[in-house]
């Protein structure tokens, strides 16, 4: 038997990142909610998501950061900053977009300095503006599209990376999404397969004028079809409750294109 041939390449997650440089001395921080302890700081953010924006005759591509904390960052102590937000970012196409939670929907944490008002849970900023370089450096690997429901589950039987990749439409184009495969559910028995994993970004209504923030958080779901079920993160209110907390929890289903792929070892 030959060995398979890997001639197409996806992400390779774990050696891709969203990196900025903030440097106070040159241009005054827009994103912070506290006094930044240091004037030079590099962030390195691996990924979690890729979006190809295609519509209107060009590709814009995009990047979903890995989650982390509001932290202070060179200090003994206090780390983490009070009220402590989820924080990830979402870059690409000369845009950036800063999304932060809090415990609740709404907190009304401010700015640094608080003369920038309020911060949006989210944020857009121009990156040319808001920090001395930004960069999205993406890795790629080979990689084998997994052509039937055999070799899939034969690949998810084994410790193999495996890749997906979800095409749907939007209005005047397409959205195509690659993320890793973290949670899987398989059987043999019933020959099937389901993706449950995340974050992914979800293209819906936009917050603002700019591309990226029609992006939203999100898990997928799809059995390898012609549809896909995404379930993405809203305010939501708690029940009997004046307040609302950001959850998983509005399902969008779209007719789609899933495939698998397994990476080169």
């Amino acid at each position: 038997m030959n060995a398979p041939q890997f001639s197409l390449t996806v992400c390779d997650f774990a050696r891709s990142f969203i990196r900025w440089r903030s440097d106070t001395t040159r241009r005054k921080p827009l994103t912070v909610s506290q006094e930044p302890p240091t004037t030079l700081n590099d962030v390195r953010m691996p990924l979690d998501c890729l979006a190809v924006v295609a519509r209107a005759g060009r590709q814009d591509e995009f990047a979903l950061g890995a989650s982390c904390k509001g932290e202070q960052v060179f200090v003994e102590r206090d780390v983490w900053q009070q009220p402590t937000a989820d924080m990830l970012a979402i870059s690409g196409a000369g845009q950036f977009m800063v999304i932060k939670r809090w415990d609740k929907a709404n907190k009304g944490v401010m700015l640094h300095p608080p003369s920038l008002g309020v911060q949006p849970e989210r944020q857009y900023v121009d990156p040319a503006a808001a920090f001395e370089s930004n960069t999205v450096a993406i890795h790629r690997r080979a990689a084998r599209r997994l052509e039937s429901i055999d070799a899939i589950l034969e690949v998810l039987g084994g410790n193999r990376e495996v890749t997906a990749r979800t095409t749907f439409p939007i209005d005047g184009g397409e959205v195509t999404i690659e993320y890793p495969v973290k949670t899987v559910n398989y059987s043999g028995r019933h020959r099937y397969y389901q993706v449950d994993t995340g974050p992914v970004l979800f293209f819906g209504e936009p917050t603002g004028i700019n591309l990226i923030e029609h992006f939203h958080l999100a898990f997928i779901a799809h059995l390898g079809g012609d549809w896909a079920e995404f379930l993405v993160s809203r305010p939501t209110p708690l029940d009997n409750l004046p307040v609302a907390v950001h959850h998983y929890s509005e399902t969008r289903r779209v007719n789609a294109q899933n495939s698998l792929w397994v990476v080169a070892g």
